[in-house]
């Protein structure tokens, strides 16, 4: 194998080990009795977690935790809005399933462009609005809408509406991390992701103990699970995507960032018997298809992370 095809093969490896990772956040959310700790509590001690082990990461590569002074107000604002795809894209797992809220999250891509055309006036191309007219059309489908096997109870109803919530939430966040991106220089993403998971377990923290939830994980098996949360998920999962997106065409990461969704359903109908119907099947397809040729196009900055969670 020639160098140069070693050095593109080592950051798709690095991206699919990170996408890996992160398919198994909303899987890792359902083990959890949300009885013992709540939606809120299960984001605040995964980004705690994972803030804890990002900060050792840092330390580690000898470089500096401490950021600019005017950049901590993108962190803390970056920090909310993760903190709101936390809230909603936890209880649309709870309520509707891993994979389907998985998938709902990721039309995030569409949210992104808009949002970039209206603060950045970025333009928007007729296959951007063919990809999202198909993409809420295979949404539609993936529901249930038009078949008679889904049960369209207030609960179900709730988790699609929290699924598509997430991808406005997570957009929002993807425009927030551009900018303070920009903003911190030279400074290493590394500490820049620590504070802003420290600031959204603050804020999510806070949502937990006003809604009265159940807080501190009572078992081991909550405990192992919150764990690989911060670990998996927040610290390797991410840190992979980042450092591998830039090094690859925005097309091939694209695809493979639709591997989050695809393993997600695919870990929930094996582990949970999160089974589809043929008509919510067909849904997914439509609708992965439509983020993928939405994504396409968009900057690598835009492309980041599909999902939730």
């Amino acid at each position: 194998m020639s160098t140069t095809a070693r050095q593109s093969l080592r950051p798709l490896l690095v991206l699919i080990f990170g996408v890996i990772c992160i398919s198994f956040a909303a899987i890792l959310v359902k083990t959890i009795d949300r009885n013992l700790v709540g939606p809120s509590a299960i984001g605040f001690w995964r980004t705690l977690f994972g803030a804890a082990i990002l900060s050792v990461w840092t330390i580690a590569e000898r470089k500096t935790l401490l950021l600019p002074t005017h950049v901590y107000k993108w962190s803390v604002l970056a920090g909310f809005v993760f903190f709101l795809d936390l809230f909603f894209w936890h209880r649309s797992i709870f309520f509707c399933g891993a994979g389907m809220a998985t998938i709902l999250a990721g039309t995030q891509v569409f949210c992104s462009a808009i949002l970039s055309y209206l603060f950045y006036r970025e333009r928007l191309k007729l296959s951007f609005f063919v990809a999202a007219l198909s993409g809420f059309a295979g949404v539609a489908l993936l529901v249930g809408i038009g078949s008679d096997a889904v049960t369209f109870t207030h609960t179900y109803i709730l988790g699609v509406c929290f699924g598509l919530f997430t991808g406005i939430s997570y957009a929002s966040y993807i425009m927030t991390v551009r900018r303070g991106s920009h903003e911190q220089g030279k400074t290493g993403t590394g500490a820049f992701m620590a504070w802003t998971s420290l600031f959204t377990a603050l804020f999510l923290g806070t949502a937990s103990l006003i809604e009265g939830e159940p807080f501190m994980p009572p078992d081991a098996r909550s405990w192992l699970a919150l764990i690989g949360l911060g670990l998996v998920a927040q610290a390797l999962g991410w840190r992979a995507i980042s450092t591998s997106l830039p090094k690859l065409a925005v097309s091939r990461a694209a695809l493979v960032l639709l591997l989050q969704s695809v393993l997600a359903t695919i870990w929930g109908i094996l582990l949970f018997q999160e089974y589809l119907t043929y008509i919510q099947i067909v849904g997914a397809v439509i609708t992965l298809a439509a983020i993928y040729f939405g994504s396409v196009r968009a900057t690598v900055a835009e492309v980041i992370d599909e999902q939730a969670g």
